[in-house]
């Protein structure tokens, strides 16, 4: 019979486009995953691997395979969910990953949320970026993540995971009062190479101009103190501008209506999980709770 942790790791190639990347995923060393690959491929007699370039590509064989272990690994979670619903829940723990705004801004409220909604379910929390996020979860190092997507900017399907959006947080631009105009500014913002900063250039391209991105961090936190400073401008999501002081003012200039989304990420199977249900409550209150205290 075939071994489903051999299928996951070829999934895992699937999804990542090669043996090593796979393997960073997973925290696993790329010979060790080669290694079972190879096994697979010999205890069948068939190929599943062929080189390409400086790495490998999947064969077609493979990628039925792979097709077909979307629908076992699918199934074989919806069980474990039944599964683990017998068991007592005092027993019962969620491993929660988000970014870095949402720990800071709401983590705090949805324990609070999570206690009155659940109160024998535990929580435990890992702060991760998104990519690195839903490698947790196919990995099953987490059991759900916590992402944020910029209009225009979603990230890449991937096979195996459910998104359930969550809800949209405003995001606003600003200015320290009596700065020059938003075009002459001086700005923050996250590294160049981020979604955040790619949609906030955009933006500012949309109003005409071009960002002067003068202080990069990819902490929000710092550039509201830069802009609490009177030295740069910033765009914020609601939770991060909460309570800003009154010397600030909104970008001319700059559209109304700007959100980022929060997005729930777990494996498909899941969904039906009397803890995973919780959690997603509990999250969505306490973005509800922020936003609602923050526009």
């Amino acid at each position: 019979m075939l071994d489903v942790g051999k299928l996951a790791l070829l999934r895992e190639v699937a999804t990542h486009g090669g043996i090593s990347s796979a393997a960073a995923a997973l925290e696993m060393s790329a010979s060790n995953v080669s290694q079972q690959l190879r096994r697979l491929e010999r205890d069948y007699g068939v190929s599943l691997l062929e080189p390409r370039g400086r790495g490998v590509s999947l064969t077609p064989a493979a990628e039925r395979l792979v097709r077909r272990t979307e629908e076992v690994l699918g199934m074989l979670e919806a069980a474990e969910t039944e599964l683990v619903s017998t068991r007592d829940t005092a027993s019962r723990t969620v491993r929660l990953v988000g970014f870095h705004t949402f720990a800071v801004g709401l983590l705090g409220s949805v324990v609070a949320q999570l206690r009155a909604l659940a109160p024998d379910l535990s929580l435990e929390f890992t702060q991760l970026e998104p990519e690195a996020a839903i490698d947790a979860v196919l990995a099953r190092r987490a059991d759900l993540a916590v992402i944020d997507e910029y209009a225009g900017l979603p990230l890449a399907p991937t096979p195996g995971i459910v998104r359930v959006v969550l809800g949209r947080e405003p995001v606003r631009a600003y200015l320290p009062t009596g700065a020059e105009p938003a075009a002459d500014a001086s700005w923050a913002m996250e590294p160049a190479a981020s979604d955040s900063a790619t949609w906030m250039r955009s933006v500012c391209r949309t109003a005409g101009f071009e960002p002067r991105a003068r202080y990069v961090s990819p902490d929000p936190y710092v550039h509201r103190r830069l802009l609490e400073q009177g030295i740069a401008a910033a765009f914020l999501p609601a939770t991060v501008a909460a309570d800003l002081p009154a010397h600030v003012r909104l970008a001319d200039g700059i559209p109304a209506g700007l959100h980022r989304t929060h997005t729930l990420i777990l494996r498909r199977g899941t969904e039906r999980s009397a803890s995973i249900d919780a959690c997603r409550a509990a999250i969505a209150a306490a973005l509800s709770d922020a936003v609602g205290e923050s526009t």
